[in-house]
């Protein structure tokens, strides 16, 4: 795998230190982009500029950077001053969240999130393009404003994670890239016919269009079971704790039953369930979307992707990776290939 993308956590197993500490190795590595998220933790902005001015080459990215928590101008105006300070780095990924983010934290109303997007995307086009952005939609109307600072660069590329089938149709004919999360080959291929779909509605070339899932990712030749252990956790989080849209993700992925064995256990008062919401993810389903276990395992794992048409993989770290597993990570997949033997 030629490119490869690296998700950097800010957590109690990586402090802020050490996190630049591990993007500059990473970028020593070989590694394509460094991408930060900011759920309801440090915001993405902030720690990218601060990323920016400790590194030279590798491109920074957020995933995501969430439409309902900014304006589509706020939106520009950050991702402009970003691409600025990073000399022309910065890939603007965009995503909706969920709804009980968006409610709950941003005190937000969850509302025509596929529109909103459209929206949202056209304007920051037009913004960072610096254009006048005199705009009249469904969501947003604007008029009479031009982003006036310098800009990098005329075009910063976006980025978007659609999870839903109208999602991902409208993200090939509006953006520049797909940033699927946990996928197995049968969603990139579905994904891949319907973003070639909206791809034909816009006369766009999908030929430079960029697919980057989000794939967790966790090596450990001493102890394989371990880190596939923490993954299990992670994606029992996600399926039973975050809503429906992962469980519906996990269920077109061939894993009915075993999502619904999650939702439930996971459901049960008290965190009683916690474990065995986990323990129901099965080997199949880490097999089919995760990157974790012994280095051989996970390289000829990359390779399957490479096949599935994947053109950036982006390696995310399992909720409670320590600083000692994700540097055995960094330090195993970030070679050049002929040093991958």
């Amino acid at each position: 795998m030629p490119r490869l993308g690296l998700t950097v956590p800010i957590s109690e197993g990586l402090t802020r230190q050490e996190s630049l500490d591990l993007v500059r190795r990473a970028e020593e590595l070989g590694f394509e982009s460094a991408w930060y998220g900011e759920s309801w933790g440090y915001d993405a902005f902030t720690t990218l500029a601060q990323v920016a001015g400790v590194t030279s080459s590798i491109r920074l990215g957020t995933l995501i950077a969430t439409v309902f928590s900014r304006t589509p101008a706020m939106m520009a105006q950050s991702a402009a001053s970003l691409d600025a300070i990073s000399d022309g780095r910065l890939i603007l990924g965009l995503g909706t969240s969920g709804p009980i983010v968006v409610r709950d934290w941003h005190g937000q109303t969850w509302n025509q999130p596929t529109r909103r997007m459209r929206e949202y995307v056209e304007i920051v086009k037009m913004a960072l393009a610096g254009e006048r952005v005199d705009y009249e939609g469904e969501l947003f109307n604007l008029k009479g404003f031009r982003l006036r600072n310098p800009r990098a660069r005329v075009s910063v590329p976006i980025m978007i994670a659609s999870l839903g089938p109208s999602s991902v149709e409208q993200t090939g004919e509006i953006a520049d890239g797909w940033l699927p999360i946990f996928p197995n080959a049968q969603l990139l291929q579905e994904g891949k016919a319907l973003l070639a779909k909206g791809a034909v509605r816009s006369g766009r070339d999908m030929g430079q269009f960029e697919i980057a899932p989000m794939i967790l990712t966790a090596v450990s030749d001493d102890d394989p079971r371990a880190v596939r252990d923490l993954a299990r956790a992670h994606i029992a989080f996600y399926v039973g704790g975050m809503g429906t849209f992962y469980a519906d993700l996990v269920e077109r992925q061939g894993f009915p039953e075993e999502a619904s064995r999650i939702a439930q256990e996971w459901a049960k008062p008290g965190r009683a369930g916690r474990s065995s919401a986990a323990a129901a993810v099965t080997d199949e389903m880490l097999d089919a979307m995760t990157l974790v276990g012994d280095r051989l395992h996970v390289l000829n794992k990359l390779d399957e992707y490479a096949n599935a048409g994947v053109t950036l993989p982006i390696a995310a770290f399992p909720f409670g990776s320590d600083k000692a597993m994700i540097a055995q990570t960094v330090e195993a997949l970030g070679p050049s290939a002929s040093e991958r033997v």
